[in-house]
């Protein structure tokens, strides 16, 4: 398996209604033009769409992501969805540098003025430049968390495709899982444990739609699939499980790294 970066969150203390303020000010997309910089996508794998305390009526469960006070996505992050978007990494700043991610939330039509408990993470990340990485938004209101995995990348052949799976599904008692695929009729990916990731695999484009089976691992028990997958010649995808046994959902999702 992957090693894998865990950070946990950092929760709002003393001051910090005031800090969160300052960032959620700042409402213009950073560029970054500096050549010693590293790639980075988000992925919002929390468990729960509403985090506590709830948000007023009407509100968004959508973040925000600053680095160094610098706010980074000019359309705040919805659940299961990834930033800057299919295909691409954004371009920032490498080294030890700081993080906030906060709920876009907001009381009537005033951004500046937050409720406390909005900041779902809050410490520093180190990234190489050069390199890119995947951070994953996990868990559940109060102690969701990230973890950081560096994507190794390597281009697919042409007619193949290149795929990994990670398994963020939160339990009470952490259950290993296998991924099916039925176009290949073999397991893609076995024993899976929580917070765990596959490295890349190489496989043929299938000449129609297939069909991902999450099952109990050492078993054929299905628990959840997810259907007409349609791979593209020489792209690379991540699969990943998340909701929380017995309370929300459980479903497999994916994004496109390039």
């Amino acid at each position: 398996m992957k090693k894998i970066t865990i950070y946990t969150m950092a929760m709002l203390f003393t001051g910090l209604f005031a800090c969160e303020k300052d960032l959620i000010e700042a409402n213009q997309k950073w560029e970054f033009s500096n050549s010693n910089n590293t790639n980075l996508k988000v992925v919002n794998a929390y468990t729960s769409n509403v985090p506590a305390p709830l948000p007023a009526v009407g509100a968004s469960t959508t973040f925000f992501i600053y680095q160094n006070s610098n706010k980074l996505n000019g359309n705040a992050l919805g659940a299961a969805g990834s930033w800057p978007g299919p295909t691409t990494y954004a371009n920032i700043p490498a080294g030890n540098t700081n993080f906030n991610i906060l709920l876009s939330r907001r009381i009537g039509n005033n951004y500046n003025a937050p409720v406390r408990g909005d900041t779902a993470f809050r410490g520093n990340i180190t990234m190489e430049a050069g390199k890119y990485y995947t951070m994953f938004m996990i868990g559940e209101s109060p102690t969701q968390s990230l973890f950081m995995i560096e994507d190794k990348i390597n281009d697919p052949k042409e007619n193949f495709y290149a795929v990994r799976f990670a398994n963020l599904v939160v339990s009470a008692i952490p259950k290993p899982i296998d991924v099916f695929s039925r176009r290949e009729r073999k397991k893609v990916a076995t024993n899976l444990v929580y917070k765990s990731v596959t490295d890349f695999t190489e496989l043929a484009i299938p000449t129609t739609t297939d069909t991902l089976d999450v099952m109990d691992a050492g078993t054929t028990k299905i628990l959840y699939s997810l259907n007409t997958f349609t791979p593209i010649s020489r792209r690379i995808y991540t699969f990943y499980t998340f909701g929380r046994t017995g309370f929300t959902p459980e479903r497999l999702n994916s994004y496109t790294n390039r």
